[in-house]
């Protein structure tokens, strides 16, 4: 078995990453995460992923184990991202995020094209209409009103349908426990960043030019079919896929399904043997 390494600690300015692989690896894999949520999102792609590149994820600014700081806007957590991967001396990489994380990989796209090997966008969102933004900004004023205990219960009822629930009651818990976590003045600063998102994002996905796969739920009632086909309209090399019976949070709901997926696109444009 080829050597591997397993990096956990903080940057100096307060991000938590987790950087693993094998130690021969040339190419990395970062994933970011959604809001309210962690580097532990993705617990079940990184065994898969690191079998072949180095995996990074990270907490984002004021999740996790990542200190806040003052945010202005989704390039805030560009800026985060871009300093991370400074740090730990990172040209080009596979970038997957998933909602937030995917806003974040769009603007990352935006600033740093010629830094992607690929992109994955996965239940995310995208030059949104007045209809598709309404529900988020009744959840921004609800949380800012009454914190994240009703905020936690919503996010349940969307992203796993009730024979979820039923089957998998410990993972459904572990992202409730996950999302009471947070907090809150970080979590509705990043929220709010992500509500006011398309200003600052608005048609990047026009000028990516690299191999990108846009991924949703079929039953994902906010990152829905129709915004995840907008994306790929726009996207010169755009795929799409669309995960039937599939609500939100793919990577938790389907692990397997996803991995394969995943697996699958970077094998396409990657130079691994």
């Amino acid at each position: 078995m080829a050597d591997t390494f397993l990096i956990a600690e903080a940057t100096p300015d307060g991000t938590f990453y987790e950087w693993s692989g094998p130690s021969g690896a040339q190419e990395d894999v970062v994933l970011v995460h959604g809001v309210g949520l962690d580097h532990e999102m993705w617990d079940e792609q990184v065994p898969m992923l690191r079998q072949r590149y180095r995996v990074l994820r990270y907490d984002m600014l004021g999740h996790g184990r990542s200190q806040a700081r003052t945010v202005r806007g989704i390039g805030s957590f560009v800026d985060q991202l871009d300093d991370l991967l400074g740090y730990l001396e990172i040209d080009r990489i596979h970038l997957v995020g998933l909602s937030m994380g995917g806003v974040v990989a769009q603007g990352f796209a935006g600033r740093f094209a010629e830094r992607l090997r690929t992109l994955i966008l996965m239940n995310t969102l995208y030059r949104r209409s007045e209809q598709e933004l309404t529900g988020m900004r009744a959840r921004l004023a609800l949380t800012r009103d009454q914190g994240l205990a009703p905020i936690a219960e919503a996010a349940i009822a969307r992203w796993f349908n009730p024979e979820f629930q039923h089957l998998y009651p410990d993972r459904v818990q572990a992202v409730r426990e996950k999302m009471l976590s947070n907090r809150i003045e970080p979590y509705i600063a990043a929220y709010a960043a992500l509500v006011d998102a398309d200003g600052e994002i608005n048609d990047v996905l026009k000028r990516v030019a690299c191999p990108t796969l846009v991924v949703t739920g079929e039953k994902d009632p906010g990152s829905t079919p129709a915004i995840a086909r907008r994306m790929v309209a726009d996207l010169p090399a755009g795929e799409l896929a669309i995960l039937e019976g599939l609500h939100h949070l793919t990577p938790v709901e389907a692990p397997g399904l996803v991995n394969q997926i995943l697996l699958e696109f970077l094998s396409a444009h990657s130079r691994i043997e």
